[in-house]
């Protein structure tokens, strides 16, 4: 752990009110693997689920090709260093300069306002950095937190696909969202 007044292991722009994040790790994928496994997995994606055990996760993420197109970043908590969480950019798309957002917090680490903060570095990093005009996610609409957090950030509502997620026997509209770079208001 570094001592009080030095500097934090991540690039400036990374940096949050009580966050940093910092690019993720195979080790870190045993944290996030369990998490996502306690929140449910088929309600966090329309899409099956590859159930794997965390040392499959881990070594599937060494695994995966490195690419400026995607990356995955761990949200640590500031003040003692620990990983309270994971978010991703994907889908890159160079033409439209905009990108997809995802995000998972510890469930123990929920309402602490880690995923608004790691929402915000990221976001302004892909506009500044990136030189992105859109950034984009979905969540079904069942996912209340989900919706809040991403409406408390400063995303709109572009639609909905209708009964695109299946979850526990019903069908859920699948609701996305986005921000346009000059909408950025904080």
């Amino acid at each position: 752990m570094a001592e009080k007044g030095q500097p934090l292991p991540t690039q400036p722009s990374l940096v949050g009110k009580n966050i940093f994040l910092r690019p993720t790790t195979a080790e870190d994928i045993i944290n996030i693997h369990v998490w996502f496994m306690q929140s449910e997995p088929q309600a966090q994606s329309e899409r099956p689920i590859k159930f794997r055990t965390p040392a499959e996760a881990a070594e599937a993420f060494k695994n995966q090709e490195k690419s400026t197109d995607r990356q995955a970043f761990t949200i640590v908590r500031k003040e003692d260093k620990i990983p309270v969480g994971q978010i991703t950019f994907f889908n890159y798309n160079p033409l439209n300069r905009s990108a997809e957002l995802g995000i998972l917090i510890d469930p123990d680490e929920r309402k602490n306002g880690h995923a608004a903060d790691a929402m915000r570095v990221l976001i302004k990093y892909l506009f500044k950095y990136r030189d992105l005009n859109k950034v984009h996610a979905s969540t079904a609409k069942f996912n209340k937190a989900a919706v809040a957090l991403l409406e408390s950030v400063g995303f709109k509502k572009d639609g909905a696909l209708r009964n695109h997620h299946f979850y526990n026997g019903e069908y859920y509209d699948k609701l996305v969202y986005s921000m346009l770079r000059f909408e950025l208001d904080w």
